[in-house]
């Protein structure tokens, strides 16, 4: 793999580049981020791999990055390409902190960028303009004018569908469904771009900021990109006080945040069983609204 990756680099730079050195800076669920470096040139990029099976949700990732540039850290790229069971994109320079956790300020600025990008969006539906990722599952983005509808059916409705093809048996798809939409039926947030998977596990810590490199794009209400993050870091108040600073949360957003978190946790859930208990608590919370 990595003999295949040199040589691409050095067709793309018309120069000789030898990896001596490859340093792992972040796993995800399904990618790889390295550091590789020509010690010799006194050149190194950052390069992330993903297998081949991957090949669509890879390249709606990568295209995704670049919409949300003007607003997230997002490092430019200068290569793709694929090995014999990989994919693989290699960014321009950029100075990425190893084994370092982000600090208050970090936190803080991260908050106000995505409070900026939560405003700029143009759309006036929920969705997108095709289907994306959710780690290894597929995110339906079907355009839809209610929000009610489009969380409730597509989201929950979805992935209850989906643990229930696995024989995990929650509770009754349709009266969950039912249950959320009558909750957000009076909610009629604006469309924000949202990243869609803002968790401190998916952190490069840079010299230019934090850069979220694994994404999962669509049009929503913006408490939903929030809910991901204080579901799993609860310790949040840095990116909430700059988030809060920047635009300020609608009435009621506290409760819809125990009803958003369902989402995130039965994400989670394909991966990490012992999550049931909470997804089931989570359930109990939200019928008790």
């Amino acid at each position: 793999m990595w003999q295949s990756i040199t040589k691409q680099i050095s067709e793309c730079m018309d120069a000789p580049f030898t990896i001596e050195k490859h340093q792992l800076l972040l796993n995800t669920s399904d990618s790889s981020y390295y550091r590789i470096t020509d010690q010799k040139h006194v050149i190194s990029f950052v390069v992330r791999i993903t297998p081949k099976s991957l090949a669509a949700k890879f390249d709606i990732l990568t295209r995704n990055l670049a919409l949300m540039a003007d607003w997230l850290i997002s490092p430019k790229i200068i290569l793709y390409g694929t090995t014999s069971d990989q994919c693989f994109v290699v960014f321009q320079p950029f100075d990425v902190k190893e084994n370092t956790q982000p600090l208050p300020d970090e936190w803080y600025e991260l908050g106000k960028c995505f409070a900026r990008m939560h405003q700029r969006c143009q759309q006036g539906m929920y969705g997108w303009e095709e289907d994306t990722f959710i780690f290894e599952q597929i995110q339906p983005n079907r355009w839809q004018k209610n929000w009610a509808s489009f969380f409730s059916e597509q989201r929950i409705g979805w992935q209850l569908q989906l643990h229930e093809e696995k024989g995990r048996h929650l509770i009754n798809i349709a009266d969950m469904t039912s249950v959320i939409h009558r909750l957000l039926h009076h909610h009629h947030p604006e469309p924000s771009l949202l990243h869609g998977q803002l968790l401190a596990d998916n952190i490069l810590v840079t010299s230019a900021g934090l850069f979220l490199p694994d994404n999962a794009c669509y049009c929503g209400d913006r408490e939903l990109d929030l809910a991901w993050l204080t579901t799993f870091s609860p310790d949040c108040d840095d990116f909430m006080r700059g988030y809060t600073e920047t635009w300020r949360l609608p009435q009621g957003f506290e409760t819809r945040q125990v009803i958003y978190a369902l989402y995130p946790l039965l994400v989670q859930l394909h991966n990490n069983p012992e999550l049931e208990t909470r997804v089931q608590h989570h359930i109990a919370l939200i019928l008790a609204i």
